[in-house]
């Protein structure tokens, strides 16, 4: 009779994972629990997703402070870490024989940008808070502070307890809209096509042709290639949104509203 290793990744696990690395905020979510489209399901992602794991970094304040070039370097060294982070979650659940992929892609569908899973929307779901007029998750004890990471395996893995807020975290003051030097945001929408973390790679007299071609070419492979090339050739080169946004702030002023 073949002895059956039993699975060392557990709920016990994952809490020990993000604790030895001082990771505060994360979350145990089933899969089939979360509300996404098709085609940005977990499952579109990985076929035998039973699991996600969602995990927020905490922001310095400081990290979007200096030049333009500062700040992306900054931005790069900690999205690296996130990056880096999902990876080795990712690399102890194949170890321990299941499939397990970190989420970071972003695709094109019906003519507009989106990442291959919404990590704000998987996270507000799984209990980490709530989506901004920004579009980015505001955190109850993080504001908008939060980098987020996320891992989806095959491993069934415990969910952990989801805390509803009756607070509402964004006040809808619309501060982030209106700081958006290229009007990518409107209420509950993000245009990517607009948005300079994706733009700032390519110069403003390429950009109609860059984004004509890649829209004329939605259904080939190498649409999506180009656009996760030009999302990560230039990590956060704006961030107008998110510093502007009351929440960001560790003490948020009386006069945020």
């Amino acid at each position: 009779m073949t002895n059956i290793r039993p699975s060392v990744i557990d709920r016990e696990y994952i809490t020990r994972f993000f604790h030895d690395r001082n990771i505060d905020e994360y979350a145990v979510i089933s899969a089939s629990s979360l509300h996404a489209p098709e085609g940005r399901r977990p499952c579109d992602l990985l076929p035998s997703a039973r699991t996600m794991i969602l995990f927020g970094v905490e922001m310095d304040e400081d990290l979007f402070s200096g030049t333009q070039d500062d700040i992306s370097s900054k931005a790069h060294i900690f999205e690296t870490a996130i990056r880096n982070l999902a990876n080795d979650l990712a690399s102890a659940l194949q170890t321990d024989g299941f499939k397990a992929t970190a989420v970071r892609s972003i695709i094109l569908q019906d003519g507009t940008i989106k990442g291959v899973l919404s990590l704000p929307h998987c996270a507000a779901e799984a209990g980490l808070g709530k989506i901004g007029d920004n579009r980015l998750l505001i955190s109850p004890l993080y504001g908008s502070r939060l980098g987020l990471g996320g891992v989806v395996t095959s491993r069934d893995i415990d969910e952990t307890p989801r805390t509803e807020s009756a607070d509402e975290p964004c006040n809808h003051c619309k501060k982030c809209i209106r700081a958006c030097p290229e009007h990518a945001l409107t209420p509950g929408n993000i245009d990517l096509f607009k948005c300079r973390n994706v733009t700032g790679s390519v110069s403003g007299l390429m950009r109609p042709v860059i984004f004509r071609f890649i829209r004329s070419g939605e259904h080939l492979p190498f649409s999506n290639r180009i656009l996760n090339f030009l999302a990560g050739g230039r990590i956060n080169a704006c961030a107008y949104c998110l510093v502007s946004c009351p929440r960001f702030h560790k003490e948020p002023s009386d006069s945020e509203t």
